[in-house]
């Protein structure tokens, strides 16, 4: 027995000398090495995505974007101390981005991991490999992850109020006291995203909003994108000013890609009779269209300062008819014009007689009037007659007359004979007469087909007689129609009237007017309804040089 417990200590002894060999001073030092159990950490399959604000799968200057995953701990110990490493290589100018470390991950739990890249004002157009993992630091951590991914140079954004219309019911007059609406068309009109929109609209004292906000915000606005603003303001009897200037503030994040613009609504100016619904407008690149409300000739209409006291107007648009299909845009045509007289020629707002949907009877009271006017002028008035809507002709005589809208298609008995008309101007004692006919007289509608149903087929009116100072434009001759210029809401011959006064500020001659106007609709009725419509122009015999005679 003495031998073997000599011998088990001699073994102890040995041990504690290697034991203090490798370091270990005391037994009790000792260390017994415990089970490790680490995290392994995996990524979720399929959770890897790219996301952007822009949602075009582009790191966009100025802007942050997230690689995000979804991680889980599939080992049998909790997860501490792990890391997301990210590296980017290629066009990476402007571009930043860090580790990011992760909180504790729970045996079986997943993850949402957002790893932020942002870009500066000098990223470019290109791309970037990003190289990601994440660590454990056990060496338990996921293999590495690459990902393309397109980069854009930075593109501004410009805000802008691109277009607007003043409105209210058949076709009124803006007045005081009476409400009127106002709609403004904001639009993105570059392709840049432009973020944080602010548009401030001030109007003058004694000029009231009673529906719309004068504060509008939207987040976003991608290129192209445009929105409407809609007021309905009322003037009070102490605004004094003729113009009512409407102020538009426009701002935006960066604080320099929007424009300001002061709108100036005129008292007594015509109202049109419909508003414009206006979406978004979906983009790509080289493709943004300015959201517009009606025609260009809507806009931007010269403004004149001399007035015309001796000129005077009287305009008739017939659109809505009692018992035949109405004229489209008649009465946009009506009151365009008058807006032109009134601005661009300068005739005083009491000059100018303009009536929407004239009865037989409203016809003839306002040629009375025009009598009425020359006779008290002593033959030193110029004066201006406009007319659009439906003309019809007698089927045995083939003479042609105007249809008020409570006339009726097939019966002319209930028309304007177009002779009586040339007649009573004829002997009226004025400067000139100028007479516009948006008219055909043929039987047909001026979109297609014909006005009254019994009707196969189109008749060649007679153009009737002019005499005395008198100049007449008519929008068609014989059986031809006279069209619609859909795209600018408004008769072929109308647009075109006003494209050359609005261009010329007015001051062009009946003949330059009668070239252009003849020139454009005969080419462009070819081209959009692949028929013809010929304008014709007739003066009185008398009148030798009435291509020299100016509205003006």
């Amino acid at each position: 027995m003495k031998k073997q417990f000599f011998t088990l200590c001699t073994a102890s002894l040995s041990m504690i000398a290697m034991a203090q060999s490798s370091g270990v001073s005391k037994i009790g030092s000792l260390n017994i090495q415990k089970e490790v159990k680490p995290a392994v950490i995996n990524l979720v399959e399929g959770s890897v995505r790219f996301e952007d604000a822009t949602a075009n799968n582009a790191i966009d200057a100025n802007e942050t974007c997230y690689i995000f995953m979804k991680v889980r701990n599939d080992g049998k110990g909790e997860g501490l101390g792990c890391k997301v490493r990210l590296r980017m290589t290629g066009r990476t100018t402007g571009i930043t981005y860090s580790d990011i470390s992760l909180p504790s991950i729970s045996v079986g739990a997943e993850k949402d991991v957002r790893i932020p890249v942002t870009a500066g004002m000098n990223t470019q157009d290109g791309q970037v490999n990003a190289i990601f993992y994440v660590e454990e630091p056990n060496g338990f951590g996921t293999d590495e992850i690459q990902m393309t991914i397109n980069t854009k140079a930075f593109v501004s954004p410009m805000l802008k109020i691109v277009d607007y219309a003043v409105t209210g019911s058949n076709g009124s007059t803006l007045e005081k006291k009476k409400p009127f609406d106002l709609q403004l068309v904001l639009q993105n009109t570059q392709h840049g995203v432009a973020e944080d929109v602010i548009v401030n609209v001030k109007f003058p004292d004694n000029v009231f909003a009673i529906e719309g906000d004068d504060s509008k915000s939207y987040h976003t606005m991608k290129g192209g994108e445009a929105h409407s603003l809609d007021y309905q303001l009322i003037v009070n009897n102490n605004y004094t000013a003729s113009t009512i200037p409407v102020e538009v503030s426009i701002r935006e994040k960066h604080g320099k890609y929007a424009e300001n613009r002061t709108i100036n609504l005129q008292l007594n100016q015509a109202l049109a009779s419909t508003k414009i619904a206006v979406d978004e407008i979906a983009v790509q690149r080289d493709e943004i269209q300015i959201a517009q409300i009606g025609s260009d000739v809507d806009r931007n209409i010269p403004q004149v300062t001399i007035k015309n006291e001796h000129s005077f107007a009287v305009i008739i648009a017939n659109e809505n008819y009692q018992t035949v299909e109405s004229v489209p845009y008649a009465r946009n045509d009506g009151n365009v014009f008058a807006q032109y007289c009134r601005q661009t020629l300068g005739l005083p707002e009491s000059n100018i007689h303009l009536v929407t949907d004239a009865t037989l009877n409203n016809m003839r009271s306002q040629l009375d009037w025009i009598k009425e006017v020359s006779k008290a002028y002593n033959g030193n008035a110029k004066i201006i007659l406009y007319y659009a809507g439906h003309g019809i002709p007698d089927e045995q005589t083939k003479s042609s007359y105007l249809l008020p809208v409570d006339g009726i298609g097939n019966n002319t008995s209930s028309a304007y004979k177009l002779d009586e008309l040339y007649a009573s101007l004829g002997n009226i004692q004025a400067k000139c007469v100028t007479v516009f006919l948006d008219a055909c007289f043929s039987g047909s509608k001026r979109e297609s087909g014909m006005l009254a149903s019994a009707r196969g087929v189109a008749i060649k009116a007679k153009a009737g007689s002019v005499s005395g100072n008198m100049v007449v434009f008519s929008a068609a001759q014989g059986d031809e129609t006279a069209y619609p210029n859909k795209g600018e809401g408004h008769g072929m011959f109308t647009y075109y009237l006003l494209k050359k006064l609005q261009e010329t500020n007015g001051d062009c001659t009946l003949g330059e007017l009668s070239e252009y106007i003849t020139t454009n609709v005969s080419q462009k009725s070819i081209v959009l309804n692949s028929k013809s419509q010929t304008p014709t122009v007739s003066a009185a015999s008398g009148l030798s040089d009435w291509r020299n005679i100016k509205l003006k």
